[in-house]
């Protein structure tokens, strides 16, 4: 009896705590979310319009226009932030409002995705406002700049949120205690039973909706840009790690068939929106490619000449002009342009000659379709494809009949430099230094100080109106008690705010390995899976600074690796830090539950009380 009444003290004054502090929450997080918006209005998102082969090519994507021309820029680089600003300004948001819409978004599902392993309000609202305030978005190039490196980290967290969400529905993949099943009041239980009984349709719409929506946004984030392939892995391995957890823990074969084939609706609307950029490509321009830089017979061309054996090659000098030269007496087709061929040695990034000023890095990409246009063999994409098919095919032959030898050294992928084995293990610490900067930016990060121009040029008005910014007004400021400069000052402690609280949490990692190690060793998996995932996410991030870092090296400049680099990174990373964090927590509270007998009071119909959902 006395057991009892302590029982229903507890569960009292829980009751009691969550009354308080839900509200006081609530309201926590309507001011946060208030303070952010009043950050990304006064800290304005900025159109740099001279940036002809960047940020004013990505916006001319958005225009009617883009689709009626065809010269050498118009499938340079591939075609998602037009969408994303096509999609914005329909709605009839600007981009400042686009842009903090997009973090709250983020933010949200974020929260939401560690509720549903955790079931800890606290820790889901603390998950809320880490991914809102990050200071990644108020950085010079990789938060304000209005290009498509300032979308990754808003959308990859949206996208890490909703396939987590996408895992664990259906199949938690953090389990419930033994007890908190056995001792659910009977009362909870019934109503559980009747939950079941409905939900089946209504969860399996469920399913199906959140599956499109993390679809459409994969799919957008792998129109972004031209490397967003690196994505794809992780897609695939989520999706069939979903089909295995379904195969394993379902029993009835109907259920089983049902949640398999909605499993794969993702990668239906994935693979449904990446094939309809490619056919209005195909429909427009006549080829059926996101971009004809990397891809298609003149992205072929280049990576075949990365391919020759030449010791010339470095990993600056990724076509040496001898590489080019080798091609040239194995094709006559490239042989008989005669034009082309002085253009390519000596006009734009190698002028006056190729041998004084070799190409640097990838600009051979560039080069190349600079001196097709300059020497007047840019009818159209199509005609252009059709005549570096034909070269590459002689190319091919030479490399096949021996008059050409292909490089024994080895390829990240076929359009970047192959590196020989030394080359390769001295990308190890500048591959390392970008996983710091994603715990610790201090280093690297710039404050934003961007502003959009007041020119009255039509390149500069056109797009400030496609943006939704008045062209007479376009840095306009809406209060008083917060100046840019203040905001400017906000951004950099937040850096320092961010660094501790990072830090905190990768000692929160190394926790959770220690427990679920030690939880193995005693055969309880309980949060094996979400710090599998957190070690995954991290080893994943690391990944793809590795091959920012192969890409990047010849330009020799932190600034730049981080731009490219950072943006992808930290949504892994924190991503990562967070199911860690919730992970040691959610054991933590666990193991308090059971010292104190009170396992059998935290189990509802969800599996939580108030008391567990608090945290």
């Amino acid at each position: 009896m006395k057991e009892h009444s302590s029982v229903v003290g507890i569960v009292r004054g829980s009751i009691l705590r969550h009354r308080i502090v839900f509200p006081m929450l609530a309201i926590l997080l309507v001011v946060a979310t208030a303070a952010r918006l009043a950050m990304s209005l006064t800290l304005h998102m900025w159109y740099s319009w001279r940036q002809s082969f960047d940020d004013e090519l990505l916006m001319s994507q958005s225009f009617r226009e883009h689709y009626a021309g065809d010269d050498y820029l118009t499938l340079t680089k591939n075609p998602g932030y037009g969408y994303w600003i096509i999609l914005f300004s329909k709605i009839g948001l600007n981009a400042d409002i686009a842009q903090f819409l997009l973090w709250v978004a983020a933010a949200v599902v974020i929260g939401a995705a560690m509720w549903r392993l955790f079931r800890s309000m606290l820790l889901s609202a603390g998950a809320y406002l880490y991914v809102l305030w990050n200071p990644i978005a108020f950085e010079h190039w990789l938060g304000t700049r209005l290009y498509r490196n300032s979308l990754f980290p808003p959308l990859l967290f949206l996208l890490l949120g909703l396939l987590i969400l996408l895992l664990n529905a259906f199949t938690p993949i953090v389990d419930r205690p033994k007890t908190e099943r056995a001792f659910a009041a009977p009362h909870h239980a019934r109503a559980g039973e009747r939950r079941e009984s409905v939900s089946g349709t209504v969860g399996y719409i469920g399913f199906a909706i959140l599956g499109a929506i993390t679809g459409a946004v994969m799919c957008l984030a792998y129109l972004l840009k031209e490397d967003s392939v690196w994505l794809l892995p992780m897609f695939a391995f989520v999706l069939l790690a979903k089909v295995v957890l379904t195969l394993c823990r379902h029993t009835d074969p109907g259920r089983k068939a049902i949640m398999v084939v909605l499993t794969l609706v993702p990668a239906m609307v994935f693979a449904g929106g990446v094939a309809t950029s490619s056919a209005i490509n195909h429909h427009y321009f006549g080829v059926g490619y996101l971009n004809t830089r990397t891809e298609g017979a003149l992205g072929g061309f280049v990576n075949r000449i990365y391919a020759i054996d030449n010791p010339e090659q470095t990993p600056a000098i990724w076509a040496p002009a001898s590489s080019l030269e080798r091609a040239i007496q194995v094709s006559p087709t490239l042989q008989a342009q005669e034009n082309l061929l002085d253009k390519l040695k000596h006009s734009g990034f190698v002028a006056p000659d190729i041998k004084k000023n070799p190409i640097q890095g990838d600009f051979l990409t560039w080069q190349l379709r600079l001196a097709i246009d300059q020497s007047g063999n840019w009818d159209d994409e199509e005609h252009v494809q059709q005549l570096f098919t034909n070269v590459n095919s002689e190319i091919d032959a030479a490399f096949k009949d021996g008059r050409l030898k292909k490089t024994e050294k080895t390829f990240l992928t076929a359009g970047m430099v192959p590196r020989t084995n030394e080359e390769i293990r001295r990308l190890g610490l500048p591959t390392l230094r970008v996983l710091f900067w994603t715990i610790d930016p201090t280093s690297q990060y710039r404050v934003t100080e961007g502003a959009n121009d007041v020119a009255s040029d039509p390149e500069n008005t056109k797009g400030l109106m496609k943006l939704g910014i008045d062209p007479n007004n376009p840095n306009p400021q809406f209060f008083s008690f917060l100046t840019v400069d203040r905001a400017r000052q906000i951004s950099k402690t937040l850096v320092k705010v961010y660094r501790t609280v990072n830090y905190v949490l990768i000692a929160s990692l190394l926790a959770a390995l220690v427990m679920v190690i030690a939880g193995l060793l005693r055969r309880r998996r309980t949060h094996a899976l979400p710090v599998t995932l957190a070690v995954l996410l991290i080893l994943y991030a690391g990944v793809y600074g590795f091959s920012v870092v192969w890409f990047t090296e010849y330009l020799n400049k932190n600034y730049v690796t981080f731009f490219y680099a950072v943006g992808s990174t930290t949504p892994f990373v924190c991503t990562a830090l967070l199911l860690a964090a919730g992970s040691l927590v959610s054991g933590i509270r666990r193991y308090a539950s059971s010292l104190h007998g009170s396992g059998a009071v935290q189990s509802t119909s969800r599996g939580d009380s108030p008391l567990r959902t608090l945290g």
